[in-house]
């Protein structure tokens, strides 16, 4: 194969998630595939049993001048600025934004109806709270604190992290930016706790990917943060990078409104472009960060389209268990955590998992030291929308890329 594009590199990274604030925290539940699932309390679903997500355990009390944002808008801002803790100054540089979230300001909408109902007469301040609800508001909260020249937001359900970051790397290919954010995050809200409740998606016990015993999936929250930049804007800020953005690839199957392709054919189309674009044979991959949901169906189709792929399957992880479901934020966040198993030489544990599943006959990989020279990450969403990003430790068509891992100190509140 043969690259079609350059390997972009990632200069920063940002992580808020169950496990805590910072990518250390983050990574080191991950690497251990503990547990991150706790029963609900940031809201009262009304189910008739209280289901187990991954939730943020302390709120950020951010404020923009006399406003506090909503949490997506504020986990956004934390990570983002924790990405960006090792640039001394960008002011030089074109910094772009790309944001990936599903729900938006959807929290503040839901805190505000809930006041209606008991208020009609707030009402009139319906307007000013609308200007919240959208996307694109949390994207110009963030592209304002950190300066950005431009924002783009993007909301494809839970391939949209991924996709932010293929968007970025082809944004600073094309000289767009110099720098680019793509940043995925998401809350915990009533419209998909209760959502997926009634698609009768959500496991009561904790999700279970690849598990023989699995039923569903476990929602959970947070933000993650990938930092990308122009080898000349790399070198010119004496960063050095975490690893690079090899490849992206996009496909959409539109078999179904929810369910994925059977057969993953979708899945397995993202995947072939994603390595593709690195340039890369399907043997080169060291590990799948797989999306690995743990739904009957998602599962099962995942491994086919990797078998469709791969001649032998490479060792792959979910790290749903410790993180939950974050939708839009899952493949950012995810995507963290798989840079920094490059940089540190891990494949994490897969929370959850037991027993083998005969439709699968495939076992997710147990921790442990190894070599990554090349990792892909999957992420699937509703509608058939489909997202693989290849990262590479070392080399691209440019050079050599330095790896190290550099331990950082959890960002200050914005």
């Amino acid at each position: 194969m043969s690259s079609t594009t350059a390997y972009v590199p990632v200069i920063g990274t940002g992580a808020v998630c169950a496990a805590g604030y910072g990518v250390d925290n983050g990574f080191e539940a991950v690497a251990e595939g503990k547990d991150g699932l706790t029963p609900l309390t940031v809201l009262d679903s009304g189910l008739k049993q209280i289901p187990l997500c991954g939730q943020v355990p302390q709120k950020p009390e951010i404020r923009i001048g006399d406003k506090t944002p909503d949490a997506t808008s504020a986990f956004a801002l934390w990570a983002a600025k924790e990405a960006l803790m090792d640039i001394p100054d960008a002011g030089g540089f074109r910094l772009g934004l790309v944001l990936a979230t599903t729900i938006g300001g959807l929290t503040r909408s839901e805190q505000f109806y809930r006041v209606l109902r008991e208020k009609p007469e707030y009402v009139r301040h319906a307007a000013a709270q609308a200007a919240y609800h959208e996307p694109t508001a949390t994207a110009g909260t963030v592209a304002r604190l950190v300066g950005a020249h431009g924002f783009h937001t993007i909301s494809t359900a839970c391939s949209t992290g991924l996709h932010a970051i293929g968007m970025a790397k082809r944004l600073v290919d094309q000289g767009a930016y110099d720098l680019c954010l793509a940043v995925g995050s998401d809350a915990l809200a009533m419209l998909t706790v209760r959502g997926f409740a009634s698609l009768m998606l959500i496991d009561f016990d904790g999700c279970k990917p690849f598990d023989k015993r699995r039923v569903g999936i476990s929602l959970g929250e947070g933000a993650g943060a990938v930092l990308l930049a122009s080898r000349n804007a790399a070198g010119k800020l004496g960063c050095t990078p975490h690893a690079s953005v090899a490849g992206w690839g996009a496909s959409a199957d539109c078999h179904h409104m929810t369910a994925p392709h059977p057969e993953g054919r979708g899945a397995r189309l993202a995947i072939q472009r994603a390595l593709r674009e690195a340039g890369i044979e399907p043997g080169a991959i060291g590990l799948v960060a797989a999306h690995g949901t743990a739904t009957p169906d998602n599962d099962v189709s995942e491994i086919t389209a990797m078998r469709a792929v791969f001649d032998e399957l490479p060792p792959f992880c979910s790290m749903k268990r410790t993180l939950g479901h974050t939708l839009a934020a899952s493949g950012t966040l995810e995507a963290v955590f798989a840079v920094r198993a490059i940089q540190e030489g891990i494949i994490p544990a897969t929370g959850g998992f037991d027993q083998i599943d005969d439709a699968i006959h495939a076992t997710p990989a147990p921790k442990g030291p190894a070599d990554l020279k090349y990792v892909l990450k999957n992420s699937f969403g509703f509608g058939g929308n489909n997202a693989a990003v290849v990262f590479a430790k070392e080399e691209g068509p440019d050079g050599p890329l330095q790896n190290t891992s550099q331990k950082k100190a959890a960002a200050p509140y914005p």
